[in-house]
């Protein structure tokens, strides 16, 4: 648990040199106006000194939602000159990385959000970017996989990715680590991933799927050992047969 102490801190805005200004709230979106400002740093170029210049034209970052509509951070950019060469440069902030127009806790909430089943356009649309942004993203996904061994309890599910093709993914149950993601569902894909050594496959002892999956027929193929456990929450989900609403 964190102690938040400001507004900064509640909408993560957690960098020390940003100020808000002022907070303007519209039909359809909230806009923070904030400025970025510390004083004047070191300048390694030509061992020159650095002085206060101006401020550079407001740049325009999506945040997460506040009160549930779409939030804007207008910032404002101290710049800095060297009196030696002139050269003019621009302060930083960990919000965001140089030269991005996306802030660090969006990408967080997008890495999230992929585990979900959303597809590439829901994503964007809930985190208010481009399409082409989230894909990135997820091409920027990569895993060590350690073919040597396997956990003992496997969860297996299914995810929407571009235009709301299935995609297959595997994660230890327990500690809710990534095992695998495949391009998508097919028995085919699945089968090829795991058909590695008989001795590793047998170190699985329970492997959890949901109720209508058609994975359940071959799951005993590739775990000989393992027992199937219906996943809970698609159980909950499932329409019980001779029970109305009432």
């Amino acid at each position: 648990m964190e102690h938040l102490k400001n507004t900064t801190d509640l909408i993560g805005l957690k960098d020390k040199n940003i100020t808000i200004l002022f907070v303007l709230q519209y039909h359809s979106r909230i806009e923070i106006k904030a400025k970025l400002d510390y004083p004047a740093p070191l300048y390694t170029h030509c061992q020159g000194t650095m002085i206060k210049y101006d401020f550079q034209k407001e740049s325009k970052f999506p945040i997460l939602d506040a009160q549930g509509v779409p939030t804007v951070l207008k910032l404002k950019k101290r710049r800095f000159q060297c009196k030696t060469c002139r050269r003019v440069s621009v302060s930083e902030t960990p919000l965001v990385q140089k030269n991005c127009q996306i802030p660090k806790l969006v990408w967080d909430k997008m890495t999230q959000l992929h585990t979900d089943q959303l597809t590439n356009t829901d994503i964007a649309k809930q985190l208010h970017i481009s399409v082409s942004a989230v894909q990135r993203k997820l091409e920027q996904f990569t895993f060590a996989e350690e073919f040597s061994k396997l956990p003992k309890v496997l969860s297996w599910d299914e995810f929407s990715r571009n235009k709301g093709k299935l995609a297959f993914i595997a994660q230890d149950f327990e500690t809710r680590q990534i095992v695998t993601i495949l391009e998508n569902n097919r028995q085919t894909t699945i089968k090829n991933h795991f058909y590695n050594t008989r001795k590793v496959r047998e170190q699985v002892k329970f492997v959890t799927v949901e109720m209508f999956g058609s994975y359940i027929p071959f799951i005993k193929q590739l775990f000989p050992q393992a027992q199937i456990i219906l996943d809970r929450p698609h159980i909950i989900s499932t329409p019980k047969p001779g029970y109305d609403d009432d």
